[in-house]
C-alpha cells in the first residue's frame, strides 16, 4: 500500500497545482503556546494497515503531555489534493498534515505554513540533506518536517543482460540510453521504458537546470537537452525502449519489465514483492543494482514531511506533535513495518537497514539506506512538481516519435513551462 501511496502523489499533487488557493499574507501561526489542547492529525491512506502503529504514536504522545488531545483522520490518496485545497480556501486545514513535497508545493509557495527552518532549525541535521530541502518553496524555506522517503535501486534483468552481450551496468542516463542502443541492436529488446515522471530527473542528471534562480522561467532549451532528448528519439526509432511508452496511455513501466520487455527498471525496492509475487520467473533473474546517479550524488528522492499551517488554533502543540513523529526511533519503527525509508540520519544506521543482506528485497533496502545515508541523493527544484513533470512530458513526446525537431519541441517546452512559472508567481 505505501508504494502505491507515494506513486500515487503524482496524481494529486497535479490536481492540486492546478487550484487557486488565494493569494496575500497569511498570519504567522504563535508558536510559544503551552503544549495542551486537541489538534487534528491528517494522514494520507495509512489506516487500516497501519492504525496500531498510529494509534501508538498518538497514546504515546497524550502520556507525555497529558493535557493533550490528538483526534486522526486518515483521508484516500486520490482525495487529498482536493481535500487541501478545500480546507486552505476555508481556513480549516487540520494541525498537522501528512503531504508529499509536490503535494505540499501550494501550500508551501503561498506561505500557508510554519516555516520549519525557524520552527525547528535546531533539528536540521538529524535529517537527510535532500529530504530537508525537498519542502523549500522559496517564501516558506522548510514547509515540513521530513517523515518518510522513498528513492530508488535499478533493477537489472540478468538473463536479458546475458542476451545482449553483458554491456556494463549504466550509472547515468546518459549511458542507459547507450547501453539501452546496444542492447536493442544485440538483442532486440528495449533497455528501459522512460517514465514522464522522471522527465525532470533525466534533463536535470545532465546539467539542465529545469528553471531559473527564482523559479520564474523554465530552462530546458538548452545544448544539453537538445543531446538528451535527440539520444532519446534515436533510440526510440531503433526499438530501444518501448513503442508503446511514447503515448497517451503507456503501459505501467513495471508491467513492461515484469513482461520482459524492458531489461532494466529504476524503480523503489518495494516494487521487488510486486514482481516476486508476478513476475517470479523474472523475479529470479534481478539483479540489484545502484540507481542513476548514485556514483555523483544525483539519485532522485520523493519526500513525504508533516506541515503545520499557519491558520492552526493550537500550532504549539501541532509542532510538537510534528517533531514527536518524525524522531529516529518513531521513523524507525514505520520503516520496520512498510516499504518507505526513514528521512532520520540516525535511523538509517540501524541494523535494520546496515545488516547483511539475505535476499534482493534486503540488498535493495541496505543500498539505498546508504544512499541516503552518504547523502547521495538531490531533490529537484521546488518548482518542478507533477504539473511540471506532465507539461514538459506532453511538449515532448512529439519529439522522441520523430514527428517534429527536437530543437522546435524544446523551445516550446521552454514557452509553456515558463507561462506555467509565471501564473503561479502573480
Amino acid at each position: 500500500m505505501k508504494a502505491a501511496l507515494i506513486a500515487g502523489s503524482t496524481a494529486m499533487a497535479l490536481m492540486l497545482s492546478g487550484c487557486g488557493l488565494g493569494s496575500g499574507q497569511v498570519a504567522d501561526a504563535d508558536l510559544n503556546g503551552q503544549i495542551e489542547g486537541t489538534i487534528t492529525f491528517q494522514t494520507m491512506q495509512l489506516s487500516p494497515t497501519f492504525d496500531d502503529y498510529i494509534n501508538g504514536l498518538i497514546k504515546r504522545f497524550e502520556a507525555e503531555h497529558p493535557n493533550t488531545t490528538v483526534k486522526w483522520t486518515d483521508i484516500p490518496s486520490d482525495q487529498t489534493a482536493r481535500k487541501v485545497s478545500a480546507d486552505a480556501a476555508a481556513g480549516s486545514l487540520p494541525d498537522v498534515m501528512d503531504l508529499d513535497s509536490a503535494t505540499l508545493a501550494p501550500l508551501g509557495r503561498d506561505g500557508r505554513v510554519v516555516d520549519m527552518a525557524d520552527a525547528a532549525g535546531g533539528l536540521k541535521e538529524d535529517y537527510v540533506a535532500s529530504a530537508w530541502n525537498s519542502f523549500d518553496y522559496g517564501d516558506v524555506s522548510v514547509a515540513a518536517l521530513p517523515w518518510y522517503v522513498n528513492s530508488p535501486v535499478l533493477l537489472a534483468n540478468s538473463a536479458l543482460v546475458t542476451k545482449a552481450g553483458s554491456p556494463a551496468t549504466p550509472t547515468t542516463y546518459s549511458e542507459l540510453l547507450d547501453v539501452s542502443a546496444k542492447i536493442a541492436k544485440e538483442s532486440g529488446k528495449a533497455g528501459f521504458q522512460p517514465e514522464s515522471v522522471r522527465f525532470p530527473d533525466y534533463l536535470l542528471s545532465v546539467g539542465v537546470p529545469l528553471v531559473n534562480e527564482d523559479s520564474t522561467k523554465a530552462r530546458v532549451n538548452t545544448a544539453e537537452a537538445h543531446k538528451f532528448v535527440q539520444k532519446l528519439a534515436d533510440l526510440y526509432a531503433s526499438g530501444g525502449i518501448p513503442a508503446d511508452s511514447v503515448t497517451a496511455a503507456p503501459r505501467a513501466e513495471i508491467d513492461t519489465f515484469s513482461q520482459g520487455a524492458t531489461v532494466y527498471l529504476e524503480t523503489g525496492a518495494s516494487r521487488l514483492k510486486i514482481l516476486k509475487e508476478n513476475a517470479p520467473a523474472v523475479y529470479d533473474a534481478i539483479a540489484v543494482e545502484e540507481p542513476m546517479g548514485a556514483a555523483d550524488g544525483k539519485t532522485w528522492v520523493v519526500a513525504h514531511g508533516l506541515a503545520v499551517p499557519k491558520s492552526s488554533k493550537n500550532a504549539a502543540t501541532a509542532l510538537a506533535f510534528a517533531k514527536f513523529v518524525t524522531n529516529a526511533q518513531n521513523q524507525l519503527a514505520l520503516a520496520q513495518q512498510s516499504a518507505v525509508f526513514p528521512s532520520a540520519v540516525k535511523a538509517l544506521n540501524d541494523p535494520f537497514f546496515t545488516a547483511k543482506p539475505t535476499d534482493a528485497p534486503t540488498e535493495a533496502r541496505k543500498m539505498v539506506a546508504k544512499i541516503l545515508f552518504d547523502g547521495r541523493t538531490t531533490p529537484k527544484p521546488p518548482a518542478v512538481d507533477a504539473e511540471y513533470a506532465t507539461t514538459l512530458w506532453a511538449s515532448l513526446q512529439s519529439a522522441i516519435t520523430g514527428e517534429v525537431p527536437v530543437a522546435d519541441a524544446l523551445a516550446a517546452a521552454e514557452t509553456r513551462l515558463t507561462e506555467m512559472l509565471q501564473k503561479r508567481s502573480k
